[in-house]
């Protein structure tokens, strides 16, 4: 299930049809496109997900060696010209393919802007495996859930459920400052 062409079918057929959002810079070894799927029937949001990173094999939780693909949920009323949590998204796949192993279940992405100060409502990304999306085979997808200062420290203290995390990220905006 590595070859680009059945990721892009498993997404289709549990998300509808997505259209590209941002694409990666040209020459890139593994392109990390972020692809939006927009609002439908039995789903109010909007889903980015990145396609190309599975390309590549990250290391598992447990040593073995998996393939993996990001995304993140938007409120209905996200317009693609906002490329904002797109480049968010692209940037956290990104890092973590460059430390070449899959984010432990709650592994926090920041937004460097908002590191010194935090948001009431977005603080950083935690990333986890999706609760919304199947694993495709053997390509795994891991969401991108809001993280609020708070909750970070809830975290840290290994004293978050993940499981009540929203799945949308209704207040990225705020991470703009």
């Amino acid at each position: 299930m590595k070859d680009e062409a059945s990721i892009a079918a498993h997404f289709e057929r549990h998300l509808g049809r997505a259209q590209l959002v941002l694409r990666d810079r040209p020459g890139a070894l593994v392109p990390r496109h972020v692809y939006g799927a927009p609002p439908c029937q039995g789903r109010r949001h909007w889903v980015l997900h990145t396609m190309g990173v599975s390309l590549l094999s990250l290391e598992g939780r447990k040593g073995e060696y998996r393939h993996f693909e990001f995304m993140m949920s938007l409120p209905d009323d996200w317009i693609p010209s906002e490329r904002w949590p797109a480049y968010m998204l692209q940037r956290a796949s990104r890092a973590i393919v460059g430390v070449g192993k899959a984010p432990g279940d709650g592994g926090v992405f920041f937004n460097s802007a908002e590191c010194s100060q935090g948001s009431s409502h977005v603080f950083a990304l935690l990333v986890a495996p999706s609760r919304q999306l199947p694993a495709a085979g053997p390509v795994e997808v891991y969401a991108m859930y809001p993280l609020t200062y708070d909750a970070w420290l809830r975290h840290r203290e290994r004293q978050l459920d993940i499981a009540t995390l929203p799945e949308v990220v209704v207040e990225w905006r705020e991470m703009l400052r």
